[in-house]
């Protein structure tokens, strides 16, 4: 079976042409080697992979399970998904969406990604440019097996996530449909 890389932009409306046109282009380039690429493209309704699987969305059973196959992965830095991705035990690539790109409407994303790279549970991506980069470094990083981030850890995150959206607990929950 083939080793998988799963690419998520969750479901914000806005487009995020620069991490999916960016890591098409790499997979076209052989970055990825033999590795299955699928891209989550969301909104991006006039996005279409040449090198890639693509699904606009999957039901949150097949991201969740999605996620758990996949031995690398690239997403955006929405709070819903970082919780799955960290609660699955993952050190993803996290490109965050950017308001001077038109990709969201502030920077909430690049704050809290920030704080994440800090601790080393997530890899920076800030450009296209240091995709190929981060991809290398998160392949250095050892994921145990089943390994989950610890509860507690959990627990602050999503707390840090409820206060940078300003008090909202029904963003984070554990069950959200954000991705």
């Amino acid at each position: 079976m083939r080793p998988l890389v799963f690419v998520t932009t969750g479901n914000g409306r806005q487009p995020f042409l620069r991490l999916l046109e960016s890591v098409d282009r790499l997979v076209g380039e052989g970055l990825f080697g033999a590795a299955e690429v699928l891209l989550q493209s969301g909104n991006d309704g006039g996005f279409r992979a040449a090198h890639c699987r693509q699904e606009r969305f999957l039901p949150m059973d097949d991201f969740v399970d999605t996620v758990a196959r996949a031995h690398l992965v690239i997403s955006h830095a929405g709070a819903g998904t970082l919780l799955h991705l960290l609660h699955a035990g993952r050190v993803p690539v996290i490109m965050p969406r950017r308001r001077a790109f038109g990709e969201c409407v502030d920077d909430h994303q690049l704050e809290l990604v920030e704080v994440l790279a800090r601790e080393g549970r997530v890899v920076l991506a800030m450009s296209p440019e240091a995709l190929p980069a981060a991809v290398a470094e998160a392949g250095r990083r050892i994921v145990l097996q089943g390994h989950h981030a610890p509860p507690r850890m959990i627990s602050l995150v999503a707390s840090a996530i409820e206060e940078l959206m300003g008090g909202s607990s029904n963003a984070i929950s554990a069950d959200s449909s954000l991705v």
